[in-house]
């Protein structure tokens, strides 16, 4: 863990930040919650911006757009890192389906239904399956990994709407 620099401040800037901080965090939290963010989520990265703006307070030229600046990244990146978690947990419930496709005991439905894949899906679903890494099998097929990536994806997504018809509708309402 890196060495924590001790700030210090004069009074002065203390009774500024002090000041701006009281006049400021409403409104910064109002700004968030209009730009998406639920109350408690709005009232806790005002915080986290309102602290990163004191240890920069002494070099900070326009503290409100500094603040808002970092209020709104960070806003930003708590959503990807939230889409991340649900992209993710996408990704464990098609991994289960895959799962129970290949514990499909009719070899012969299970072949045709990767047969019903367009090739470049089946070819990488097959090496993935196999326990190729997304690099691997790009540079197996000659294809770029991002087009590895999204071959796997919609194989998956093909192979969930075969083996659970239901998914397309919940796929649709976003639901579980």
């Amino acid at each position: 863990m890196p060495a924590q620099t001790k700030i210090e401040f004069t009074r002065e800037q203390l009774a500024e930040f002090a000041a701006f901080y009281a006049g400021d965090f409403t409104p910064l939290v109002g700004l968030l919650i209009r730009s998406g963010a639920s109350r408690d989520e709005a009232q806790d990265v005002a915080q986290e911006a309102m602290q990163v703006t004191l240890t920069n307070w002494p070099g900070v030229q326009s503290p409100k757009a500094f603040v808002r600046t970092v209020a709104l990244r960070t806003l930003r990146r708590s959503w990807r890192v939230t889409q991340r978690d649900i992209s993710a947990g996408k990704r464990v419930a098609q991994d289960a389906m895959t799962v129970a496709f290949d514990a499909n005991e009719d070899i012969e439905e299970a072949v045709r239904m990767l047969r019903m894949l367009p090739d470049a899906q089946r070819v990488a679903f097959a090496l993935h399956h196999d326990g190729y890494g997304h690099a691997e099998i790009a540079e197996i097929t000659g294809q770029h990994r991002d087009t590895v990536r999204s071959n796997l994806r919609h194989a998956r997504q093909k192979l969930l709407r075969m083996l659970d018809p239901d998914s397309t509708r919940k796929e649709a309402n976003h639901g579980p």
